[in-house]
C-alpha cells in the first residue's frame, strides 16, 4: 500500500511525501509516484506523533473521583476499591475510550501497566495504535499461597499469545518498592531477564515513598532497584521526582528511561522533577500522562507545555525546559526508549505522524510551529493521524467513535457508587 501526500508543510516548505507499507519512502517536492492513496493537504503541516510513556489508560473509568487529596488516601480511598470491583469487560471499553482521547491529540503509543492487561492489548489492537502492555501484581500483605498465585499469574501473561506483535509488546510491571515484597522484585527480575522484557515500575514519586524505603532498606528506591537486577536500558522509571545525584548517576549508568508526568505530579503535590539537571545528565527522559484519575487527561499536548513550565520553576531558570528539548521527550525521545524506528520526519522511518491545521488560530502567527505546537496548542489543532504509516483519524474522526463513547457510558454508571 502506498500514501501520498501532497503539498504539505515540513519545517517550513512545501513537500509532497511518499509512504510505502508503513515507512516514510520519499519526502521531496513534485513526487509523480503513483500511489493508491493521493491526499491533497494543504494548508496542514507534519509533524511527528506523540509516544506516551506512561498510562494506566482505563483509570478513565475514575477521572474525577477523589479529586485534591493526598496520593495516598486517593488510593486508599478511591482507586483501589473501585478497581477490585472492575472487570475484563470494563478494561476493554474503558481502553477504547481512552484511546480514542489519545488519538484525538496525536497520541499514537501508550506504555500501560494495569489490570486485565489482555483486555488492554484487545483494544490497542483493534484502535490502530501502538503499546506496550504489562500486568502489574502488588503482594505486600499476602500469603505464601497468595505470592505464588500471583507469580503464576505472570507467568500466564508472559505465555499468553501477542495478537499483534507488529504494534503491541508485552512488558513487566513493578508496581513500586512499597507494594512489593523483595522475593517477588526478584522474581520480577528474574522473568524479565529471560524473556528481554521492557520493565515499567513507579519510583520516587513522593518524599514519602524514598523516606520509608531509606528507613526499611537503608537505601533510596533507585538504589533498593538496582540491587535486583531492575535497572536496564529497557526499564521506564515512572514520576522520579526526588532523585539524589547518586541516583541520578545510577540511572544514567544502566541507560534507564524516566517517563515524566508533571501534570499528575502537580495535581497530586508530589514535587518538581529537576528536567534540566537529568537532561544535562544525559539521561533520556520521555513524557506520560499517568492515568486520568491523578491527571483528568491524556493529552500530550498540555503535558509539553506543564513539562516546560516545571523545568523553569524547578531549576528558577527561565533558560531551562528548551522548547525542542521538550517536544523530543513527547517524540523521539519516547519511541527510541521502547525501540520505535519513529518519532521524526525522515525517509526510511516509520511513518508514525499527525497533521496540524496551520489555519487554525492557535498557530497563527506561525513563527516557529514547534513553539506553537508545546506553549499553545490544543488537540482540534490536530486534523489527521498516523500510526504505522495507516490513517486512524481524518478530519478529527475516528472511526465508531460514537459507539466506543456509548459503551463506555455504559459501564460508568456504576463506578459513581462504589466505595
Amino acid at each position: 500500500m502506498k500514501t501520498l501526500l501532497k503539498n504539505v508543510s515540513l519545517r517550513g516548505r512545501i513537500v509532497d511525501v511518499l509512504i510505502e507499507g508503513n515507512k516514510f519512502k520519499q519526502i521531496s517536492e513534485n513526487i509523480t509516484e503513483s500511489a493508491d492513496i493521493i491526499l491533497d493537504e494543504s494548508g496542514k503541516a507534519i509533524e511527528p506523533a506523540f509516544y506516551n510513556t506512561h498510562t494506566h489508560i482505563s483509570m478513565t473509568l475514575l477521572k474525577g473521583l477523589g479529586d485534591d487529596k493526598e496520593l495516598f488516601d486517593w488510593l486508599n480511598e478511591d482507586i483501589w476499591p473501585r478497581e477490585a470491583k472492575m472487570t475484563p469487560e470494563d478494561i476493554y471499553y474503558a481502553s477504547k475510550f481512552a484511546i480514542l482521547e489519545m488519538i484525538k491529540g496525536g497520541t499514537v503509543f501508550c506504555n500501560d501497566m494495569y489490570q486485565y492487561s489482555e483486555e488492554t492489548m484487545r483494544a490497542i489492537d483493534e484502535m490502530g495504535i501502538r503499546g506496550v502492555v504489562s500486568k502489574p501484581e502488588i503482594d505486600i500483605g499476602c500469603s505464601k499461597e497468595e505470592l505464588e498465585e500471583k507469580k503464576q499469574k505472570v507467568l500466564d501473561f508472559v505465555e499468553f499469545k501477542n495478537i499483534n506483535e507488529e504494534r503491541i509488546i508485552k512488558g513487566m510491571s513493578c508496581h513500586s518498592v512499597y507494594t512489593l515484597s523483595d522475593e517477588f522484585l526478584q522474581f520480577y527480575s528474574d522473568i524479565a531477564k529471560k524473556h528481554n522484557m521492557y520493565i515499567h515500575i513507579h519510583a520516587c514519586e513522593t518524599k514519602h515513598e524514598v523516606e520509608e524505603c531509606i528507613k526499611k532498606n537503608g537505601c533510596t528506591p533507585i538504589e533498593f532497584l538496582e540491587k535486583f537486577g531492575l535497572l536496564t536500558e529497557k526499564t521506564i522509571l515512572a514520576h522520579c521526582v526526588h532523585l539524589s545525584d547518586n541516583d541520578i548517576e545510577i540511572i544514567k549508568r544502566h541507560n534507564t528511561k524516566i517517563a515524566h508526568c508533571p501534570v499528575s505530579n502537580f495535581k497530586l503535590k508530589s514535587g518538581l522533577m529537576a528536567f534540566q539537571k537529568l537532561h544535562d545528565s544525559g539521561v533520556t527522559v520521555t513524557l506520560g500522562t499517568d492515568g486520568s484519575a491523578s491527571n483528568n487527561s491524556l493529552g500530550m499536548l498540555e503535558e509539553m507545555k506543564v513539562c516546560a513550565l516545571n523545568a523553569k520553576t524547578q531549576a528558577n531558570s527561565s533558560k531551562a525546559g528548551n522548547v525542542y528539548d521538550i517536544y523530543k521527550t513527547a517524540t523521539v525521545n519516547g519511541a527510541n526508549a521502547f525501540g520505535i524506528d519513529a518519532g521524526v520526519i525522515e525517509e526510511g522511518k516509520i511513518a508514525d505522524f499527525v497533521l496540524y491545521d496551520l489555519n487554525h488560530y492557535l498557530l497563527c502567527p506561525n513563527y516557529n510551529l514547534v513553539s506553537n505546537i508545546v506553549y499553545s496548542a490544543q488537540n482540534d489543532c490536530i486534523t489527521d493521524v498516523f500510526c504505522d504509516g495507516k490513517q486512524i483519524m481524518c478530519d478529527r474522526k475516528v472511526e465508531n467513535e460514537g459507539q466506543i463513547i456509548e459503551d463506555f457510558r455504559k459501564i460508568v454508571e456504576k463506578f459513581k457508587t462504589i466505595s
